[in-house]
């Protein structure tokens, strides 16, 4: 008698796709229970609600701060927490302590993600990625604190200034307090705190390995990196210095009308931090200038780096296009950075990446305008706004999202699921192993442009 294959048939990036299905659904579940709210709640809000906390994304249809209790408000923490670090790593880590090995499959998907992880054991990554979120949740809620206190009962100021660290590192958004940040727009050390939270959880777990292993001795310390690590940390950096200056141009003598000069500056850097991922606002969104929303839509598009909690396309993805537009303009076969060449894995991926995405969100914001939608001074802009903080798991809002009918709210539910997991899947489609046909045919040119 032949042994029965107790081995599960479900690759396992669909058992990555269902364990977030089921997490949603079981935290709407819970914030649909009376305890959970104030005043009641619908099961397309809650859904709403949960799918946005388990995507890291901050998008509310109800006030976290107003309309859940403490006990709505943990369960929003926890599934922020859980999605914030992923069912993947989750079960990976608990397959490697019951098992105590991994199976191939579930390696090649990890390596999949995480594509540097050669360099690094994969239990040592693991217990990397838990010990620095911790530890950096920890440090920042701590500085809250103490920030927090000067107003508030010590319960208080201990329960918000955890919530808006384990937020801020998961890059959610989510706020207890109803105004988001504007209250501490003059707080530097509130603001600057949570910026640093955002910048941390959007790099990805390798690069702050990586950086934690600098030998600053070293005269080329820069090259001790991997091109992956220099990649990111350059882009991040571009990406906020552009989008700082940006907003402080657009908004000097508008959003930013009666603050000091340093406060300004602030401010204009941290909304450059976080609408690229963290959904955190210091100024009133609704009140920005089209052209800076219309900024704030590239930079949520773009999101943050691989292998972080951050969503969008990431960072890389769009320096790759970009490099590669530059290289069919100067002529040349390859993209070089540091000395290195691109494989052209990576450059087809990258390419696929941003068309998809790219039509994805024309597409979804299409039918939210079906949907039907509240009257807004420009409904197309703010659509699309809504629709690119929703993919990008950002969070940032025009104040259009609370008044959307409910098939609104379950698309914008859909392209939150599919922009937190969407590159995953993406990138597991164009890796997993099928057969190639050794067939090819004549070629033949058409015309364009």
């Amino acid at each position: 008698m032949r042994p029965r294959n107790t081995t599960s048939s479900v690759h396992p990036i669909n058992k990555i796709l269902l364990s977030f299905v089921a997490l949603i659904l079981a935290g709407a579940l819970l914030l649909i229970m009376p305890v959970s709210t104030t005043k009641g709640i619908s099961f397309v809000d809650a859904l709403f609600t949960s799918t946005s906390a388990v995507c890291v994304t901050g998008l509310i249809v109800l006030d976290t701060a107003g309309d859940f209790t403490l006990f709505g408000q943990a369960i929003i923490l926890v599934l922020i927490q859980f999605g914030g670090l992923g069912i993947m790593t989750f079960s990976i880590a608990l397959l490697s302590a019951l098992s105590g090995s991994i199976s191939i499959k579930w390696r090649f998907t990890f390596e999949s993600v995480y594509s540097d992880l050669r360099k690094l054991p994969i239990r040592k990554l693991l217990m990397q990625i838990v010990f620095y979120t911790f530890v950096i949740e920890t440090a920042s809620a701590a500085v809250l604190f103490g920030q927090f206190i000067k107003t508030q009962t010590a319960p208080q100021a201990a329960w918000n200034a955890l919530f808006h660290a384990v937020s801020a590192f998961c890059n959610a958004g989510f706020s207890t307090y109803s105004d988001s940040l504007i209250g501490y727009h003059d707080n530097p050390i509130v603001v600057l705190v949570i910026a640093t939270n955002i910048i941390m959880g959007g790099l990805g777990f390798l690069v702050l390995s990586e950086l934690t292993r600098t030998r600053f001795r070293s005269r080329r310390f820069l090259y001790q990196y991997s091109l992956h690590t220099r990649l990111v940390i350059t882009l991040t950096t571009v990406f906020i210095i552009l989008g700082t200056v940006t907003f402080a141009a657009l908004e000097w003598n508008n959003a930013l009308l009666g603050s000091p000069p340093v406060e300004k500056i602030i401010n204009s850097f941290f909304q450059s931090v976080t609408c690229r991922t963290a959904g955190f606002n210091t100024v009133d969104i609704a009140s920005l200038r089209e052209s800076t929303l219309f900024m704030m839509i590239f930079l949520m598009f773009t999101g943050g780096s691989p292998g972080s909690i951050a969503g969008g396309v990431k960072t890389t993805t769009m320096a790759v296009v970009w490099l590669l537009l530059v290289m069919k303009f100067r002529g040349r076969g390859q993209i070089v950075l540091w000395g290195r060449a691109l494989d052209s894995d990576t450059v087809e991926k990258s390419t696929s990446l941003f068309i998809m995405a790219l039509i994805f969100v024309s597409t979804s914001t299409f039918f939210l305008l079906l949907a039907g939608t509240p009257a807004a001074k420009n409904v197309f802009l703010s659509a699309l706004f809504e629709v690119t903080s929703a993919f990008g798991t950002v969070g940032l809002s025009t104040g259009l999202t609370p008044g959307l009918t409910d098939t609104g709210k379950l698309l914008l539910c859909a392209v939150m699921y599919i922009g937190r997991l969407g590159p995953l899947t993406l990138i597991s489609a164009l890796t997993t192993g099928k057969k190639q046909l050794d067939i090819s045919y004549p070629e033949e040119h058409i015309m364009i442009g």
